[in-house]
């Protein structure tokens, strides 16, 4: 078994492994070059052609097998060839709508939030996910879960400014009319 990063995994890596003879007949370890293909997922395997065990009776040596176990990375989770992730955004932005830059694999983006977001609404980012094995042309989504960064340690005016908005809120769900 191969354990390798989830950014080797994402966008492929060199790696040099050292293997034991597995009966422990050959004192040294070999060196090996590996390739890691970008879009491997755990549970799949990398086939070392002639690189096993030496055959019977003077034929060929064998392959050799190496099953992937591909790690984590914080803040992200991989499903296939989609990524999810979460961000955590202003209460202001959220309400009021506007721009949050999200981070994916390839980079900072940008992205519009409407007026009103809620805690919870999923984002997809297209082609932001990890790259497929078969064509790399094609990748996986991204999807971001909003997260809504409620305000800490406001002062006292934040507080009333906020009491305010809260009224003239309340004052809209009953339509300006007044408790009789």
């Amino acid at each position: 078994s191969i354990n390798v990063t989830f950014d080797e995994a994402a966008f492929g890596a060199d790696k040099r492994i050292s293997l034991s003879s597995p009966d422990g007949s050959s004192g040294a370890p070999q060196t090996l070059q590996v390739h890691i293909p970008a879009g491997i997922d755990t549970g799949k395997s990398i086939r070392l052609k002639g690189k096993g065990n030496p055959g019977i009776g003077g034929a060929e040596a064998g392959d050799l097998l190496l099953k992937v176990h591909v790690g984590t990375r914080p803040g992200y989770e991989r499903k296939g060839m989609d990524v999810y992730t979460s961000t955590e955004v202003p209460f202001t932005t959220a309400v009021l709508g506007g721009e949050i830059i999200v981070p994916t694999l390839y980079g900072n983006v940008s992205c519009k939030l409407r007026e009103g977001t809620r805690c919870g609404l999923k984002i997809r980012l297209a082609g932001k996910g990890i790259v497929s094995m078969k064509d790399p042309k094609v990748k996986g989504d991204q999807y971001v879960t909003i997260q809504i960064a409620v305000p800490q340690n406001l002062t006292a005016e934040a507080k009333e400014k906020l009491r305010e908005f809260a009224a003239a809120c309340e004052k809209g769900r009953r339509g300006g009319r007044t408790a009789a």
